[in-house]
C-alpha cells in the first residue's frame, strides 16, 4: 500500500501529538453530555477527524476539536 500526501500528514500530525492532547470518544461524549452517535455526527458536520494511536484500540479526538464541538452545539441549541 502506498503512503499518500493525506497518510503522510495524519503520520506527522500524530507525530506531534500525545494522548495527553486527546480524549477518547467515550470521554469526549461524557464531557459534552451527549450520546457518542450524536458526538459522531457533529464531528461530521465539522469535519472533525479520529485519531488513533498505536497499539491502542479507540479512537481520539484533540482536545481542541472537542472545544469546537462544544462550541457548535452550545450555538445550535435551542
Amino acid at each position: 500500500m502506498a503512503v499518500t500526501a493525506i497518510h503522510q500528514e495524519i503520520i506527522f500530525r500524530m507525530a506531534k501529538l500525545q494522548k495527553s492532547d486527546c480524549m477518547s470518544i467515550d470521554e469526549a461524549a461524557e464531557y459534552l453530555r451527549i450520546s457518542r452517535a450524536t458526538l459522531y455526527n457533529y464531528m461530521n458536520v465539522l469535519g472533525v477527524q479520529r485519531l488513533k494511536f498505536p497499539f491502542d484500540r479507540k479512537a481520539y479526538v484533540t482536545k481542541s476539536d472537542i472545544e469546537s464541538v462544544r462550541t457548535f452545539v452550545e450555538q445550535n441549541r435551542g
